[in-house]
């Protein structure tokens, strides 16, 4: 076989494969595994309508001060950690296959308007990325789940192996700052506990004194200011008023200290629920309540004076 046979079999080949990456180029630019891209230093604000909460809007806006969360007219304080995974996933999440390209196949994966949850990203004006998530599919036997997309603007229903859309599809609850205490053992010095019942639990040198005369077993104090640094609640309450509610009030728990600066103060209503009677609040976060048995916070805040 001469060169320019060799030649003319190269020429074929590559003719061949040319056609065929014009012929398949419709369908391989459809498929862009990052067809949500967001660089999280761009964004300010995102805008949730989450399936969980029956799509009323949530809103998330960063502030100078860190980012809050706004629903029904109100503000709260977001957590940073949630929203940090929030950008993080935005970041990184990637289709794994394009399940549909039709508009007619929304319904089957649950992507039809109004029922699913739609997230819109902002850079100040500017639209990041507008999406929306439908339904999960489990695979037992390989052990993953499969959540899926679609992209504003576009037809094609993306597939993503993984829990990225579990995580998106989060309501306004799981970006909520639901921080109750956040203190450092060594700035306590004092617990005044008021209400139906009352004592005082102050700190004399190395030791601690209840109301001002009794002894109290330091490694027993200890371990309840141990509990005090770091609480969290679960059950939100929102629209308690506790203007309205100011004659159930139960408790205050005020935590003082010279290197405070200023009283952290816990008070406690009592309200009419056989399950959760108890209205938890602290002015660390004052703008959010939380519900309580008599077993969680309530019992880890107003130890008994029997206890001590």
């Amino acid at each position: 076989m001469n060169n320019k046979v060799l030649l003319l079999i190269l020429v074929g080949l590559l003719a061949i494969y040319g056609l065929s990456k014009v012929l398949s180029g419709s369908g391989e630019s459809s498929f862009n595994p990052e067809f949500i891209k967001v660089d999280a230093e761009e964004v300010s604000q995102v805008v949730i309508h989450a399936k969980s909460d029956n799509q009323e809007e949530t809103t998330l806006t960063k502030g100078e001060k860190g980012w809050a969360l706004s629903k029904d007219g109100r503000t709260y304080p977001s957590s940073q950690e949630a929203v940090d995974n929030l950008l993080s996933t935005l970041g990184s999440i990637k289709t794994s296959f394009i399940a549909a390209k039709s508009a007619e196949k929304w319904a089957e994966y649950e992507l039809e308007d109004g029922s699913t949850s739609h997230i819109t990203v902002y850079g100040g004006s500017k639209v990041l990325t507008d999406f929306h998530i439908g339904k999960f599919t489990v695979n037992q036997q390989a052990q993953q789940i499969t959540s899926f997309f679609r992209v504003a603007g576009s037809d094609n229903v993306y597939a993503v192996i993984g829990m990225e859309g579990m995580m998106l599809g989060q309501g306004s609850n799981s970006y909520r700052d639901k921080s109750l205490l956040n203190l450092e053992i060594g700035n306590i010095e004092s617990l005044k506990l008021e209400g139906d019942v009352a004592y005082q639990v102050t700190k004399s040198g190395e030791n601690w004194l209840l109301d001002n005369s009794t002894p109290l077993d330091t490694n027993t104090v200890k371990d309840f200011l141990l509990n005090l640094l770091s609480m969290s609640g679960d059950a939100l309450m929102d629209g308690f008023d506790e203007v309205l509610n100011n004659n159930l009030l139960l408790k205050t728990l005020t935590i003082n200290g010279s290197n405070m600066v200023e009283p952290v103060t816990v008070r406690c209503w009592k309200v009419e629920d056989d399950e959760k009677p108890f209205v938890i609040q602290s002015n660390q976060n004052p703008t959010s309540y939380f519900a309580s048995d008599s077993t969680r916070l309530f019992t880890r805040l107003f130890k008994p004076i029997s206890d001590w």
